[in-house]
């Protein structure tokens, strides 16, 4: 039966430590579960802080534990005042006891030991969050032995008077303490300093049970954390809890930081965010220098100075582009203890641009650093272009000669070049450089009764020219020249734009017709506005549309059906004005239903007539009533007695006139 009881409590406890919370601590207060002791501190009474609990008659403290919660308590520890400065010493330790002589300004223990008595020492205020000081001062107890220890362990603390007489101060369950979850703690901020790296990690947390920080270090080189000792104290502002870190380190070097919140009682969180610190300020970081590039062996071949030997680095980015301002890609990421590199990749006779940037690692202040920039273009004495393909030639409308041809695959092209001749070994250069794989020749150049043959040369940048591609025969057609209007008149009146030109008719018989061409001064490409040819010398555009810029010009046809070039081109702009008018005038009636507004009919424009009014005793005109499809409209609010004016503006889609005439009446 007691191996059955065994059995059962074991698998109480195994249950009890499996559904134990995770990331969560208790407040700092008389009953503190923690990970591998119960601890608890002196509760203080009313009106008495911790410092002076022994005052008076109270002779010591005893603390006892229930293990199993069933009333069976026993003396686990008695808590007493320290009987002098030594014995306080002995329980504090040598560090504690010198930081309190410091504290108090003392140099020997009796003087430190009398204030310690007295109670009142708010120079030690700091010393309440240290448990090797409060154990020296009675003020603590810890129970390590907690093996069998479940939710219903209580604890109980007697405070017992120099007399015997006891006094029960509290007893209370572990169950029955509150756990708090610490916060999620992230990297506030980070500063870098040539020789000083802060940090401060903060959670939005308004009852933090953080009162330690645990810091962990790992430095360039290491290969595990470190523990930084004494811990960072956890602090609250607001609704935020945070804690703070500095040390002076070595200049250049690369460290790692975390920080793990612990309570009092030792209970843990999870690890904030890992910090990346670099000791050294990033104006201060070196750049790429004497970068160069030179031609070797087919490759380029690029060279600067090394990079200082700090953990800074973590490598050089090498990035290529055939243009100097944009597409640069990474071709390789070398160790940043190099200072050349051979690229290989290249086409000869084709310019390359470098960027060549030290990579540093990613910290809070540092950037991506400037490259340093070069290029160069690999020479090729021996390969020539290939002739390029695929030429076409042909006269267009304009009475202009068009080549196109095909775009050659080399990429290190300088230049196309056309030829022209009269037979296939006489043909001479007749263009520019081109960079492009059209040109147009013009046909003033050429003689009508002869055939021509065109060709085109590639250069590249060594200058190599390629073979003439293979030549094109073209033979000019008859060019006939059509007369055309040397201007035009335009102007806007009765709802069109009227056009006028010179009358070439008269003066060549062979002119039988005008076209007339019309675009929008933003647009390109004339459009004809008639399809056969006009044979007067005016035209009405009932087309164009107030409140634009057009473009206006007229060509001719002669009998051939020929056409000529277009005339010199006039613009004409058709205000809203012309269009878009108050009404003329403005009749004003009293009758017993209000003031009769009448005005004379608008011509066919779709438009709305707004009603504007003013009293004698408004400052500025107002919208009574908007009129679409009348001419006359009742105001029906007017007060009898008062003077009126009223005035009408003219709206449409496209704009609003100016007020027309402006007229007063007095209601009666």
């Amino acid at each position: 039966m007691k191996t059955i009881i065994t059995m059962c409590l074991s698998i109480i406890c195994f249950w009890v430590k499996a559904q134990e919370p995770t990331n969560t601590g208790v407040e700092m207060g008389q009953l503190m579960p923690g990970k591998n002791a119960v601890c608890g501190i002196v509760p203080s009474e009313e009106g008495r802080s911790s410092f002076d609990s022994y005052k008076g008659i109270v002779k010591q403290f005893d603390v006892y534990k229930d293990e199993n919660g069933r009333g069976n308590f026993k003396k686990i520890n008695t808590l007493t005042f320290p009987s002098s400065f030594d014995d306080f010493t002995k329980r504090a330790g040598t560090v504690i006891a010198d930081a309190v002589k410091n504290a108090l300004e003392v140099t020997d223990g009796s003087t430190a030991y009398k204030q310690l008595q007295s109670g009142n020492i708010k120079s030690l205020g700091m010393f309440l969050i240290s448990k090797e000081f409060l154990k020296g001062m009675g003020m603590m107890w810890e129970d390590e032995n907690i093996k069998n220890n479940n939710p219903s362990t209580a604890y109980r603390v007697v405070k017992v008077n120099s007399d015997g007489k006891e006094q029960i101060l509290f007893t209370q369950k572990i169950n029955e303490v509150k756990r708090i979850p610490f916060g999620a703690y992230r990297l506030k901020d980070l500063v870098n300093a040539d020789s000083v790296i802060q940090l401060t990690w903060t959670a939005k947390l308004t009852n933090a049970p953080a009162v330690f920080g645990k810091i962990y270090r790992l430095k360039n080189g290491e290969k595990s954390y470190q523990l930084i000792n004494p811990p960072s104290l956890f602090y609250s502002v607001n609704d935020t809890s945070k804690t703070f870190y500095a040390e002076e380190v070595k200049p250049g070097q690369l460290y790692r930081y975390y920080v793990v919140p612990e309570d009092f009682a030792g209970n843990q969180g999870l690890p904030s965010d890992t910090a990346y610190a670099i000791s050294k300020s990033f104006s201060q970081i070196k750049g790429i220098a004497n970068f160069s590039i030179k031609d070797s062996l087919k490759g380029a071949w690029l060279s600067w100075k090394a990079l200082p030997n700090e953990g800074i680095y973590t490598g050089v980015q090498i990035l290529k582009s055939r243009k100097s301002t944009d597409g640069f890609i990474e071709v390789a990421t070398l160790s940043a203890t190099d200072s050349s590199y051979f690229d290989k990749a290249i086409l000869p006779n084709v310019t390359y641009h470098y960027q060549v940037r030290p990579l540093t690692i990613q910290v809070k202040g540092y950037t991506l650093l400037p490259a340093a920039t070069a290029n160069i273009a690999v020479k090729s004495q021996q390969d020539t272009p290939m002739a390029p393909q695929g030429l076409k030639v042909w006269q267009d409308s304009t009475a202009q000669v068009k080549l196109f041809w095909d775009v050659n695959p080399e990429i290190d092209q300088f230049a196309y070049y056309v030829l022209r001749g009269t037979s296939k070994d006489d043909m001479r250069i007749v263009s520019g450089a081109l960079r492009t794989n059209t040109y147009t020749d013009s046909l003033q150049n050429l003689n009508e009764q002869s055939t021509y043959f065109y060709g085109i040369q590639l250069m590249n940048i060594s200058q190599k020219m390629s073979e003439v591609s293979s030549p094109v025969m073209f033979k000019p057609l008859k060019v006939e020249f059509v007369p055309y209007p040397s201007g035009l008149g335009l102007r806007y009146a009765d709802e069109a734009v009227k056009i006028f030109w010179e009358n070439m008719i008269e003066k060549n018989d062979d002119i039988v017709g005008y076209r007339v061409f019309r675009k929008l001064r933003t647009e390109k490409e004339f459009k004809s506005l008639n399809e056969a040819p006009l044979r007067t010398t005016v035209f009405n555009d009932t087309t164009a549309a107030p409140g634009y810029d057009y473009d206006y010009a007229v060509s001719a046809v002669n009998a051939s059906a020929n056409q000529s070039i277009l005339s010199p081109v006039s613009t004409i702009t058709i205000p809203l004005t012309a269009v878009l008018a108050a009404p003329a005038d403005l009749y004003l009636i009293n009758k017993p239903e209000g003031v009769y507004v009448s005005w004379p009919a608008h011509n066919n424009l779709k438009l709305t007539n707004s009603i504007y009014r003013k009293s004698n005793l408004d400052k500025e005109f107002k919208l009574i009533a908007n009129v679409e499809t009348s001419d006359f409209y009742i105001d029906a609010s007017a007060q009898k007695g008062a003077l009126y004016s009223y005035r009408i503006v003219a709206k449409t889609k496209l704009g609003v006139s100016e007020p027309g005439i402006e007229k007063s009446i007095r209601r009666n």
